[in-house]
């Protein structure tokens, strides 16, 4: 056993390297002692049984060391079970001791069921990060690399965040698949503590992601409106306003501000902003329910 929890293969270092010479002597056609040459014999049942002990420490200490403390609760009953069955080795079984290889094959089972549950379960949150990732990536609002009209912008956006929300309601149930698989994996029991704890952490990771998403885009949309972002980059305007001067007055048309018809450049942005918001309601359901959305607490944010 080594420090803090971790284990370690105690197959002497001498040792080794006394195997090691004995093979060059041999080689060499050196006569070597018969008690070198006994231990010799099993110099190959030793290699394989190191390599195996290896692989399997190598997966406890994995195991041990990258669980999340809201990963270990659920993991705890069986990473009992392989210290159970590990502790023969530490405690009383030798290199020569009967029945090594059917205990090491034994080991190598149970570790690598954890292990592999272990790797499911940070998978599936690595896939769905993934996925969450590309709302950060491709922002809802995409402009054309020309100056429209603020009803064409409107409309192109409109049909463009439809589709959009499409493939994100597509990607909000590959989620929850990613969830089920996680939940059939590893059998919990649903109405424990320790489950609802997991559950809330991807939770957490799912309202991230989504708050992530409405970030970029309003880091875009930023932008694009920004005269000196525009002129910096050689982009021409979103938005053809066009521009009169009656009785001494400047007007617009539309209007900057909102106006009665809702067609002014403000009530353009905040239906665009709006959408942004929209992606809190895009998944069928939260995970921590069959029901309801993410819209609360997203804006509690904004």
């Amino acid at each position: 056993m080594a420090e803090e929890g971790f284990l370690r293969v105690n197959f002497d270092p001498i040792l080794e390297r006394y195997l090691r010479e004995v093979k060059y002597l041999q080689l060499l056609d050196i006569e070597v002692p018969e008690r070198a040459k006994k231990l010799f014999t099993k110099v190959d049942v030793y290699r394989l049984q190191t390599q195996r002990l290896n692989a399997i420490v190598d997966m406890y200490n994995n195991i041990i060391a990258n669980m999340l403390p809201v990963e270990k609760p659920l993991m705890l009953s069986r990473i009992q079970k392989i210290d159970k069955y590990l502790q023969p080795g530490i405690d009383k079984l030798r290199w020569n001791s009967d029945g090594i290889d059917p205990y090491i094959r034994d080991c190598m089972v149970f570790v690598t069921e954890v292990d592999e549950l272990v790797k499911k379960m940070k998978d599936n949150v690595k896939k769905m990060t993934q996925v969450m990732q590309e709302w950060s990536d491709t922002p809802l609002f995409q402009r054309k690399n020309k100056t429209q009209t603020p009803e064409d912008v409107e409309t192109n956006h409109n049909a463009a965040v439809v589709a959009r929300f499409e493939i994100i309601k597509a990607e909000g149930k590959d989620i929850h698949k990613l969830m089920k698989d996680t939940v059939d994996s590893i059998k919990p029991d649903k109405k424990s503590m320790m489950w609802l704890d997991y559950v809330d952490y991807v939770n957490g990771l799912v309202i991230e992601g989504i708050t992530n998403g409405i970030n970029s885009s309003m880091s875009y949309l930023a932008q694009q409106i920004s005269i000196s972002y525009n002129k910096t980059q050689g982009l021409p305007p979103i938005f053809d306003i066009r521009v009169a001067l009656e009785d001494r007055e400047v007007s617009f048309e539309p209007s900057i501000k909102s106006n009665e018809n809702q067609n002014g450049i403000r009530d353009i942005i905040n239906t665009i902003t709006g959408h942004f918001i929209s992606l809190a309601i895009q998944m069928p359901a939260r995970l921590d329910s069959p029901q309801g959305d993410y819209l609360v607490e997203i804006k509690d944010q904004f």
